[in-house]
């Protein structure tokens, strides 16, 4: 049968969908029935699941296994939960099983070694518009995942990383939380959240600050990178007169690392944010040990002057 002019042919659905098209959007684009059948006896095709053909046996793009999941259940299908967050990025967690989402009053069979989800709550802003085959959003897929996770351990591990990975941010995060609508673990999810912020550079400055009143460390400058609500975003002071600079992050290679001790540069001191935390008093330690190598002199340490008789 001749290309319709206007309507795409069946390589250009396929070949960006790494090479699967549905029997019925092959036929639609002009290919017969007959023909598919011969390409299916002849080897050049496989047909994994009913409806769902393979026209490319080598692709160059995509994982051909999602894209059959997606095609096989229908247009309102979606990757979901692990599959979805691999494809985001997520490194450290099974993707498998291939999680499809589609609505909840949809019943519909689901192709081996795929699990079907329902979800009442599906907004568009929750698909990820720019990529395919179609698929949650990174922030509502880290949701999902943790909520569907085999424990409550593993649902925190699942948020931690992807936010230390860069994957979505702990705000992004809330408010796909505050979308998800009802869930059995909403109260765990937003603790995990809550526990995460706490590491974000607008409360460890106030940490920090707090630590050098105490200490009676000298005025500092502070500069942030990143969203100072981000627990992957750093926190930089800087003792200017004594060339100290202090670096707090979430997840620097020591809890205490110092370099640059070169007296024409300035001395780094990495201090992991949680140690303004849990320990206070000793970071407090190592940032005044920096302090006194460059010639500081706490105020306590000044000799006290003689009281006049």
């Amino acid at each position: 049968m001749a290309h319709n002019p206007g309507r795409l042919s069946w390589q250009e659905i396929a070949t960006p969908q790494a090479g699967v098209i549905t029997i019925r959007d092959a036929v639609a684009a002009g290919i017969t029935r007959t023909e598919i059948r011969r390409r299916l006896d002849d080897g050049r095709w496989r047909q994994p699941v009913r409806g769902v053909l393979i026209t490319d046996l080598n692709p160059a793009t995509g994982p051909q296994h999602l894209w059959v999941a997606v095609q096989a259940i229908g247009p309102d299908a979606v990757l979901a939960g692990g599959c979805a967050a691999a494809l985001a990025g997520l490194v450290g967690h099974d993707p498998q099983p291939v999680t499809v989402l589609i609505p909840a009053d949809r019943r519909v069979s689901a192709p081996p070694g795929v699990l079907l989800r329902h979800s009442a709550r599906l907004e568009s802003s929750e698909i990820d518009p720019l990529r395919l085959p179609r698929r949650t959003t990174p922030a509502r897929s880290l949701i999902d995942m943790a909520e569907w996770a085999a424990s409550r351990a593993l649902a925190q591990d699942v948020l931690c990383d992807a936010v230390r990975q860069q994957i979505v941010t702990v705000r992004g995060l809330r408010e796909a939380l505050s979308r998800r609508g009802p869930i059995s673990r909403r109260t765990l999810i937003a603790e995990t959240l809550d526990r995460l912020g706490a590491d974000a550079p607008h409360l460890t400055e106030i940490m920090f600050r707090r630590i050098e009143r105490r200490r009676e460390l000298p005025p500092a400058g502070y500069r942030v990178e990143g969203p100072a609500d981000e627990p992957t975003s750093r926190l930089t002071v800087r003792y200017e007169p004594w060339r100290v600079r202090v670096e707090v992050a979430v997840e620097p290679t020591a809890n205490r690392l110092i370099t640059q001790r070169d007296p024409s540069q300035d001395i780094l001191v990495r201090l992991p944010a949680h140690l303004l935390r849990t320990a206070p008093d000793d970071a407090a330690d190592i940032v005044a040990e920096a302090l006194r190598e460059r010639g500081w002199v706490p105020p306590t340490d000044h000799p006290q002057r003689a009281l006049a008789s």
